[in-house]
Order: structure tokens, then C-alpha cells, then sequence
């Protein structure tokens, strides 16, 4: 029997969707996936800033926009601009991002600009709430968010941290289209120039950008970049700022793509449990005379009807979500939100995509050998599985050791990593396809109790859920773990093989405000712990470039100068002044040798450079004015140092001393001091310490520098991610447990008639729920670390991972394996045992 096409659907649709809870459950699955993926790609389209409102918060109406360092530059290239393309609109600007102004009894960073508000090209660039923009010197507008944590209004002053005695005065108060919690100091044009350089003056201006609006027709701006490009300047125009945002940014519909392809998992799941279930009825319909294709027929239709419906009301309900969702964006962001995009074409290929996908896993799950029977399918285990498995067992592993050696093949470090973690996937790919072997070898061991032998051999009989539910939560923890412990591992190596202006853990308060040494080195010493290594940077300079400078610290020192032939003849190398034991370490991290002691006492050079040799003549390059040095003075007497790391060549090229330094005719100065804290990185709370005891002499944090290195991923992540995946587990693993409790009631409730404890037969589900967490857990932290060594080892990297956060989760996965087992085992055995046996 065929059975019509209308029969054979009706039946799938009976059958396979079923009738309340059971279509409801199916029909949820199902749309979940769709639904979590359309949410998402909504929400972050309309969080995901616009190429034109990017735009818009860099330039304004602009077309262009170009910085330079100083305003020297800004002014001739404005000259030049004007001078040659006559209808180009160019608007100066001027800008800091870490601009210190005086908040009552602290100094704080703000955003600062300078420019003519009033101007159409900065229409939309900030939003006016109260007030007006500045129209002249001494008037400022700032953003709401400043005046909020300032507690500032219309009329209040908010001054410059060096001009004080001058406040600028509050006349408006803006909001940022992008940033509405940053902190804006926005004042009128020329502010940034007409405020005098004094002798207390921080760095923080001497960095400030000053640039120019641009605004013009396709051929002038064509022709701007051109001129620009011969300063070796960088033209940021509208369509540059759109190719640079990310390619999810420019195509959100690509979150989509998770979401069809967690559809397939869990469509797979739900018509593979579904088809074991409904076996029976499939043969009772055989035994009626209904063809096995017939029957296919049925399943996948029934399948196919619930994509239909399931899919489209996942992508509806999502995207009606992510609508309503947009007027709550805002204050959660804090930031406007992009125009709506109902992302219709991409919601359309993401439903005919799913419904293909499901389709698949439907006629995959269907699918049965021809030679057997829709009827004795429903009274027999297939046994295929396991033949599958050792015949895909031995290729896996074959790819796996292939990949392993060209991983010890290849010299470059990427692909050797890459096919490391190819050869890791294979063997762990293997181990899963073994893990029906590994239930069959426990069911064996398990012999010696009871309830552990009639637990495993049940699984060993029929070892396709456990095997399922292990692979699921193994791939989920190794996944995590490798990720993870990759991060860490690098981070680890980097730290190690770290190169910068400081040691890690060294503190730096730089003296460019003209504070005192001695009190900074006070103040550095009641915040941090008491013993803390604390020294100063010294350099030679001399009295007329004292007399220049703002401050002593600023002054331009001495230094090395290049050797001809050595290839860095463009570099000018500091010299640094050490007279004591205790500076040299803090400075290169190690003791010095009596032969350098004896070398700097001596009045000799100690080059850290290995192109000197003991002996050799040292180039000295004295500052004359702008950039240009004079190289023409040499000294005698170079001693090479012992090896240092390059984090200590970075900083200098020579170490003297400081009678070597008056021998020489020069002068030292005190640039900054420095703390030595240790290797590990300065706790997040130090900043604010630092600043409560460095602004009372002067130093702000914005010339403090901390050297925290690179950092791996926080502990607070390590739990997030480990307990996402112990989520995972756990449905997976609660599915599983309570499903084999189910089938397995039967043989408990008479094994109950025979006179089995109850406590007894408690244990069997426990034994099952334990064995299933444990394999999962195992294979999964030899996956994962397998993972974090393979993808590091080529760099010599060592693997470090979060034993704690590791341990928490073993410890977590064991006892919910338990109290799941508890929970499922079933109870009150004796009053169902006529109903369970039939």
C-alpha cells in the first residue's frame, strides 16, 4: 500500500508533529534557533553605527578631514589649499582627547574641540540640549554626561588645568549622537592656541591635533588628496570611514548564518528522537501493507510541515522583537540607534536556507536500509553505528597524525600551529567515534556492582543517546577550554617576550608639569607597598637647552649617536645616568657585574648595543635648535655590557654616570621617577590612588605611565564561557538522563518485583547520569588542551590555563550528573508496575 499524498502527509503530520505539548516542544525547538539568530541580527543592526552617522561624528557635513600635529603645518596647508584650489571649503579645528581640566578638587580628561560651531559643515556633529555652542573665547559648552557626574549647569566654570585663574564659563550643554556618556569640552574656535604656554604646562596640549574640515566637489577633493598626500599627510573622507567599519557591520545579515546551522543540530536531535519514538507506530502501519517509501514519505512531509510553520514564526516573532526592542536601545547603549533595516532579503535566504537544511536532517533521519523492514526496524537496534565508527576511526586518526606532521614540517609558525589544531579535531574526532567502544569497556568493569553493570550495559546495548549527549558536551567544553587556554597561553608569552618603554610592573610619573623628584617619589611611596624600588630617570642635557625648555624635564638630552654603516643612522639613542646598583636593575631587571660596576665607575660608556666594542670611540649628539644635532663630538673609553633584554635597549643605548656627565661639560636633569612593582600587572584600583597623591604635586595621570603588558582573558571570563558550556551540558545531559530513565523503567520496575531495593535501583540512573558527565568531561579537557598546545606550541608558548575555573567546573558537572540521576530514577515502583509493563 502507497497511500495517497494527502493520507501520507496527514499521517506525517500525526505522527511526527504530533498533538499538543509534543507539537508545541517540536514546533519550539525548531523556531528557537531562527528566532535567537533574528533577534540578534536586529539588534546589533540597529546598535551598529551607520557608515554616515560614523561620518557625521568625525567630520560633521564634512567630505574630508586631515590632522596634523602642530599648528604650523595645519596653517600652511591651509594657505596652500586656498592657494590652489580657490572653492574648496577648508575649516580649521583643533582637538584633544585627553584634555585636562580642573573639576572642583581633582583634575579629570576630557574630549576637547575647538572650532566655529556656527559653521553649516559641523551641522549634526553634536546635538545642542541646552544653551548655545561658544561664540568666543572664555565660553565653553559641554556634554551632558560631564555636567551630570560634575553636577555642573548653564553659568558654572569649568577651567583648563594650567589657567585657572582664567575660567571658562558654561554657555551650553551638548550630547554626542555616538557617545552620549563621554565627556566633551567643546570651545570656540582659536581657545586652543590663545591660552598661553607657561612654564607648568603639561603634555597633554603639546599633543593636540590640530586639523581641517574639508568640503568641496569630487574633483576638488580628488585634487586635496593629491596635495595632502606630498605632506605625507592622511585624507579621512565619508567613503573611507564606510570601507573601514567591519565586514558584520556592513552585512549584519550574516549573524543569521548561526543560526541555520544550530537549526540543523537541533533538527537533527529532535527528528532523530522523534523517528525513534514513533518506530512503533511505523510498524504497526507495516504490518497494514503501507511500502517503506510510503512511510519515508509520511516522515519527511511531517517534517517539512513543521519547518514550514516553525521556521517562518521564528524569523516573524524575532524580527518583531528587534523592533520593539529599538526604542529601549538608546538608554541601554547610550548611543542613537542606526535606521531600521528589517533585513527582508537576508530573513528570506535565512528561511529558504533553514527549511533546506531541515529538510536534510528530516531525510537523514528517515532514512533506513532498504533490505529491512519498517517492522522489524521497530523491534531491533540497529547496529550499524558501530561498524561506522571503526571504519571512520582509523581514517580520522590517519588525517589526524598527517596533519600532526606537517605541523612538525612546516616552518612557518602559522601554518604549523594551523595544522596542529587539524591534527588535534581528527584524534579528539576519533575519540568520539570511540566513545560507544568506551561505554561497552565500562559496562564491562562496571560488572563489579550491580547497579553500574545493568546502568552501562544498557547504554553498551543501545549506545547511540549517551554517545550523543557525550559528544555534545565534550565538544562544547573543549571548545571552550581550547579557546580560552589559547588566550591565556599567548597572553603568557607575550608577556614574556614583552618589548617596551618599561619593565612590566614599573610605574612612570612623567616630570613634564615641572614638579619636584623628591616629592614625587613621596607621593609614589605612600601608594604603593612599602619596600617598593624607586629611582629616578636621569639624562644629560645641557644649560642652553635648559633655558629653552618650559620645564627641566623637557629639555632635550644628550645622546648616542648612530655608527655609520650600522643601518640606523636616522635613530638618535638616549643615554641614561645610573650611579647605583639599585637603579641598574630597576632599569635592565637584572644586577649588574662588577666588571659594569667597575666600567661606569671608571667614567667609561656602558654601550648596551653588541655592535660596540670594549674600547671603542663613542659618537655623542649634542640637541641644537628644531630637530638637527650636532655628532661631531666623540669620547674614548666604550665598555660593552653584559646581554640585556630589548625593553632595556628601548629605553637607552648607554648608561653613564653622573661624574662622567660634568667631565663631559653637560648637566643631568630629572625627567621622571620611576617604581618598580614587579613582574606581575598593577591592580585596575592603582590609577585612582596614584592620581589622589600625584595631583597635590602636580603630575597628572595623563604623564603616568603604567606598564600592565598584555593581559590574557580575565578570570570573571574563564567562568562566564566555562559556564556557558556547563549550561549546555546540563540540557543536554537532563534530556538524556531522564529520557533513559524512561525507557529503562520497565526492566527496574521488575527488577523492583524481584526484590531489589529500591536505593539500589536509584543508583542504576545515577550510575548513568556519572558515567555520561565524566566522559564528557574527560574527552573535552583533553580536546581543549590539546587545542591551546597545538595552536601555541610552534612559538613556544607554555599552556596556561585556569585549573580553578577548570576544577569548579569538573566539581559542578559531577554533582548535577548526580542530581539529575536522583531526580530521574523513578519512584513508587510497586503501584506502577502493571502500567509499566504494558
Amino acid at each position: 500500500m502507497s497511500g495517497s499524498w494527502g493520507h501520507l502527509r496527514l499521517l506525517g503530520w500525526r505522527t511526527v508533529v504530533g498533538r499538543g505539548k509534543r507539537r508545541i516542544g517540536l514546533l519550539a525547538l525548531l523556531a528557537l534557533p531562527v528566532f535567537l539568530a533574528t533577534v540578534t541580527a536586529g539588534t546589533f543592526s540597529s546598535t551598529a553605527a551607520s557608515a554616515e552617522q560614523r561620518a557625521n561624528e568625525i567630520m560633521g557635513r564634512a567630505d574630508g578631514f586631515v590632522s596634523t600635529s602642530d599648528t604650523a603645518s595645519a596653517d600652511a596647508l591651509r594657505a596652500d589649499l586656498a592657494r590652489k584650489l580657490p572653492g574648496l571649503t577648508a575649516l580649521p579645528v583643533a582637538g584633544n582627547p585627553e584634555f585636562p581640566v580642573w573639576a572642583k578638587d581633582r583634575t579629570i580628561d576630557v574630549r576637547y574641540q575647538d572650532v566655529d560651531w556656527s559653521h553649516p559643515l559641523l551641522h549634526g556633529k553634536y546635538r545642542l540640549t541646552e544653551g548655545h555652542f561658544p561664540l568666543k573665547h572664555g565660553e565653553i559648552a559641554i556634554s551632558s554626561a560631564l555636567a551630570a557626574d560634575l553636577e555642573l549647569t548653564l553659568g558654572d566654570v569649568l577651567p583648563y588645568r594650567w589657567e585657572r585663574a582664567n575660567p571658562a564659563r558654561i554657555v551650553g550643554v551638548v550630547e554626542s549622537p555616538l557617545a552620549q556618556k563621554s565627556h566633551d569640552y567643546l570651545a570656540a574656535p582659536g581657545q586652543l592656541r590663545a591660552w598661553p604656554r607657561t612654564g607648568t604646562d603639561t603634555t597633554n596640549v603639546m599633543v593636540s591635533d590640530h586639523g581641517l574640515l574639508l568640503a568641496g566637489d569630487a574633483n576638488q577633493m580628488d585634487a586635496a588628496q593629491t596635495l595632502i598626500a606630498e605632506r605625507g599627510l592622511l585624507l579621512t573622507t565619508r567613503s573611507g570611514i564606510a570601507d573601514a567599519r567591519s565586514f558584520v557591520e556592513r552585512e549584519p545579515g550574516l549573524l543569521l548564518a548561526p543560526g541555520v546551522v544550530l537549526l540543523g543540530v537541533v533538527a537533527a536531535g529532535a527528528f532523530t528522537l522523534r523517528m525513534r519514538r514513533i518506530r512503533g507506530e511505523f510498524a504497526l502501519l507495516a504490518t497494514l501493507g503501507f511500502a517503506d517509501r510510503a512511510l519515508r514519505t509520511a516522515a519527511l512531509s511531517g517534517a517539512l510541515a513543521a519547518g514550514l510553520m516553525a521556521v517562518p514564526l521564528g524569523w516573524l516573532l524575532g524580527t518583531a522583537l528587534a523592533a520593539a526592542a529599538r526604542p529601549l536601545l538608546p538608554a541601554l547603549t547610550h548611543r542613537d540607534i542606526s535606521p531600521y533595516n528589517p533585513l527582508l532579503a537576508e530573513g528570506l535566504v535565512t528561511i529558504v536556507l533553514s527549511l533546506a537544511v531541515a529538510t536534510v536532517t528530516a531525510v537523514l533521519a528517515s532514512r533506513h536500509p532498504a533490505d529491512t523492514p519498517a517492522r522489524a526496524r521497530a523491534r531491533t537496534t540497529p547496529r550499524d553505528t558501530a561498524r561506522r565508527g571503526s571504519t571512520a576511526a582509523p581514517v580520522l586518526a590517519g588525517l589526524g597524525a598527517v596533519c600532526l606532521a606537517l605541523s612538525g614540517a612546516v616552518l612557518d609558525r602559522d601554518p604549523a600551529a594551523w595544522c596542529a589544531v587539524a591534527g588535534v579535531v581528527f584524534l579528539s574526532a576519533t575519540a568520539l567515534t570511540r566513545a560507544a567502544a568506551i561505554l561497552r569497556l565500562l559496562a564491562r568493569l562496571g560488572d563489579r556492582s550491580f547497579s553500574g553493570r545493568i546502568a552501562l550495559r544498557a547504554f553498551a546495548r543501545d549506545p547511540r543517546r549517551p554517545v550523543s549527549a557525550v559528544a555534545v558536551g565534550s565538544v562544547t567544553i573543549a571548545v571552550a577550554v581550547g579557546l580560552l587556554g589559547t588566550l591565556s597561553s599567548v597572553a603568557a608569552q607575550e608577556r614574556a617576550l614583552y618589548v617596551g618603554s618599561r619593565h612590566l610592573g614599573q610605574v612612570e610619573a612623567l616630570l613634564y608639569s615641572g614638579s619636584k623628584p623628591a616629592a614625587v617619589e613621596q607621593a609614589l611611596a605612600s601608594a604603593l607597598p612599602q619596600g617598593t624600588p624607586i629611582v629616578r630617570g636621569t639624562t644629560p642635557t645641557d644649560q642652553r637647552s635648559l633655558a629653552k625648555a618650559t620645564t627641566p624635564a623637557l629639555a632635550p638630552g644628550w645622546s648616542i649617536a648612530p655608527r655609520p654603516g650600522s643601518g640606523d643612522e636616522a635613530r638618535i639613542q638616549p643615554i641614561e645616568v645610573v650611579d647605583t646598583g639599585r637603579k641598574f636593575e630597576a632599569l635592565t631587571g637584572r644586577k649588574w657585574t662588577g666588571r659594569e660596576r667597575e666600567a661606569l665607575q671608571s667614567g667609561k660608556v656602558l654601550a648596551l648595543s653588541p655592535e660596540y666594542l670594549d674600547g671603542d670611540r663613542v659618537g655623542l649628539a649634542l640637541p641644537l635648535d628644531g630637530s638637527k644635532y650636532d655628532t661631531s663630538r666623540h669620547v674614548n673609553g666604550a665598555a660593552l655590557a653584559e646581554p640585556v633584554d630589548n625593553t632595556t635597549r628601548s629605553r637607552a643605548a648607554a648608561y653613564v654616570t653622573s661624574a662622567t656627565v660634568r667631565g663631559w661639560g653637560a648637566e643631568t636633569v630629572d625627567y621622571s621617577v620611576i617604581a618598580t612593582t614587579g613582574d606581575q600587572a598593577p591592580p585596575a584600583g592603582l590609577d585612582d590612588e596614584l592620581a589622589s597623591v600625584l595631583e597635590p604635586v602636580d603630575v597628572l595621570m595623563s604623564d603616568v605611565r603604567i606598564e600592565r603588558g598584555p593581559e590574557g582573558p580575565a578570570p570573571i571570563l574563564w567562568y562566564i564561557t566555562l559556564g556557558l558550556a556547563f549550561a549546555a551540558l546540563a540540557a543536554t545531559l537532563g534530556t538524556v538522563v531522564t529520557t533513559s530513565a524512561a525507557e529503562l523503567r520497565p526492566d527496574l520496575v521488575r527488577l523492583h518485583r524481584l526484590g531489589i531495593a529500591p536505593r539500589v535501583i536509584q543508583r542504576v540512573v545515577i550510575w548513568q547520569s556519572l558515567a555520561i558527565s565524566l566522559l564528557a568531561v574527560l574527552l573535552g579537557l583533553a580536546a581543549g588542551t590539546g587545542l591551546a598546545a597545538a595552536r601555541v606550541w610552534p612559538y613556544d608558548a607554555p599552556v596556561v590555563l585556569d585549573w580553578t575555573a577548570i576544577g569548579l567546573l569538573v566539581a559542578a558537572i559531577i554533582a548535577l550528573g548526580g542530581l539529575y540521576g536522583a531526580m530521574a530514577s523513578p519512584r513508587h515502583l510497586g503501584n506502577t508496575l502493571y502500567r509499566a509493563e504494558t
